[in-house]
């Protein structure tokens, strides 16, 4: 999936939307602004980026995009600390609260191809994920259009080849993080774990989408 780094985008409607993951990002430890002049302060964030099958952009701003399933994302902390927001947005997903047996066992590359329901508010020129819950019952996710997206700065599981199809400004923000200092000149010389399957979800042992 590519990521519009132009100033002017079409943003998907605001309101609630069917939806399916189709990318996590690692960030790396970014630096963010100290709120009305305060201290700065850091985080090691994940994108979490979903399409929005049901809702086809119309071409405003880039011809080349006309008919293409909107994208919406949001950036967090990689914390599933009880009070992050990470974790409150996944148990909002669940539809359930994590157990500790689930929290131990979690692997965030289950999200991926995983449907939900988005809520999607305004917010001055950007259109932002306020909430994501489970589907309701009887809705039906489309199946996925954009291929699948994984990226982790973690020196076991990192893909030069995912990296380099990221768009220009993701990399170049990538890129500022201490992880990627930390990976040196070797980083990509030994292609990592496969870019998830296409072929399916394994069987789940419960009624959890993860």
């Amino acid at each position: 999936m590519k990521f519009n780094a132009g100033t002017q985008y079409e943003n998907p409607p605001a309101g609630s939307h069917i939806a399916r993951c189709i990318g996590l990002i690692d960030m790396g430890t970014q630096v963010h602004k100290g709120f009305q002049g305060g201290e700065d302060w850091t985080s090691r964030d994940v994108r979490i980026v979903f399409e929005l099958p049901g809702e086809k952009m119309t071409g405003k701003f880039n011809p080349e995009m006309k008919g293409k399933p909107f994208g919406a994302s949001i950036v967090v902390k990689q914390s599933l600390h009880p009070s992050a927001k990470l974790r409150k947005l996944l148990e909002g997903w669940r539809g359930s609260k994590f157990t500790p047996e689930a929290i131990e066992r979690f692997d965030p590359r289950n999200l991926l191809d995983k449907p939900a329901r988005l809520t999607l508010i305004e917010n001055g020129d950007f259109v932002n994920v306020d909430s994501i819950s489970p589907l309701a019952k009887g809705d039906k996710c489309p199946k996925r259009i954009n291929p699948l997206v994984f990226f982790s700065l973690d020196p076991e599981e990192f893909n030069q080849e995912t990296f380099d199809k990221l768009s220009e400004r993701l990399r170049a923000k990538i890129q500022k993080s201490p992880e990627w200092v930390a990976l040196g000149n070797s980083s990509g010389e030994d292609p990592q774990p496969d870019p998830p399957s296409d072929e399916g979800d394994p069987p789940s042992d419960d009624n959890q989408p993860f």
